[in-house]
């Protein structure tokens, strides 16, 4: 089993996962992106922080080359991630709604 550098995971969930998080929710609907927002992007917060531990343990000199190395980095990606993810539920839940017409009952 191949065991990936703390660093190297955080550069990933930076440059691949969180981008990827937010072109998918442009594709997905307003209940898979309100679980995002209130599941997954926490759960994803709060590994960067664990892994942001093992980074600087390993690489003293980590937050030179890996934003999310940085508590407050994590922080900050992390909130406008959140915000993007709102903003676009918001639009979807306001597309179902109107997609869905107008109660007859």
């Amino acid at each position: 089993m191949v065991t990936i550098d703390p660093c190297k995971r955080l550069m990933t969930i930076r440059t691949q996962l969180i981008p990827a998080m937010l072109t998918g929710a442009i594709e997905n609907t307003s209940s898979d992106i309100k679980i995002a927002i209130e599941i997954t992007l926490p759960s994803l917060e709060e590994k960067c922080r664990d892994l942001a531990e093992k980074c600087k343990k390993s690489s003293p000199d980590c937050g030179k080359d890996v934003e999310l190395c940085n508590p407050e980095n994590i922080r900050k990606v992390f909130s406008l991630t959140k915000e993007r993810l709102e903003k676009i539920w918001k639009e979807q839940n306001m597309h179902e709604k109107q997609a869905s017409g107008p109660s007859l009952l």
